[in-house]
């Protein structure tokens, strides 16, 4: 798998870190931060860059995620989704990343040096990196839908109305 890293000064070493685990893993890693660590560094530009690397991945039917690592992680998950077709979410339980993975398709996880550990932040990777998403019509029309109103402001293509809807909705992490 293709990884599109990155990470402003507060993630910088983590980054790093994560970088050669997931080298040593097989992994080809393309780095999107600066070269050496840099206390003006912010996250936005980073965040930035591997949002439009992993799309460009996509677009190009690669085997491709992104992984940004930053102090708290919110700033970075708006930044990276502000590039059209962003699918960024926070790194924040376990569960929440594989339903993240599974029911979202998110393709850029952020991982929040504030809290977890380099251990707990590569936990979360790699249950990022494992889990598939999901592909029900419900899943696959959300991320249509959501797409359509970003790129159109309207939600008309493939309305709700046309398909079931689950009596429940049952998260993988309950019984």
């Amino acid at each position: 798998m293709k990884i599109h890293i990155g990470a402003d000064w507060h993630g910088y070493e983590r980054a790093r870190s994560l970088q050669q685990w997931l080298v040593s893993l097989g992994h080809e890693v393309v780095w999107h931060a600066a070269e050496q660590f840099d206390q003006g560094d912010d996250y936005v530009l980073w965040s930035v860059r591997v949002g439009e690397a992993v799309l460009t991945g996509e677009d190009n039917a690669e085997d491709v995620k992104g992984i940004i690592v930053g102090v708290d992680g919110n700033g970075e998950v708006i930044a990276a989704n502000k590039v059209n077709g962003g699918r960024a979410i926070g790194a924040y339980s376990l569960p929440q990343v594989v339903e993240g993975r599974r029911c979202n398709n998110a393709s850029v996880l952020v991982v929040p040096t504030a809290f977890c550990t380099d251990e707990e932040g590569r936990s979360l990777v790699s249950a990022f990196l494992e889990t598939s998403f999901d592909y029900t019509v419900d899943n696959a029309r959300r991320i249509v839908n959501t797409n359509e109103y970003e790129n159109s402001k309207t939600i008309e293509g493939w309305a709700a109305a046309d398909f079931p809807k689950p009596d429940e909705y049952h998260p993988a992490t309950s019984n």
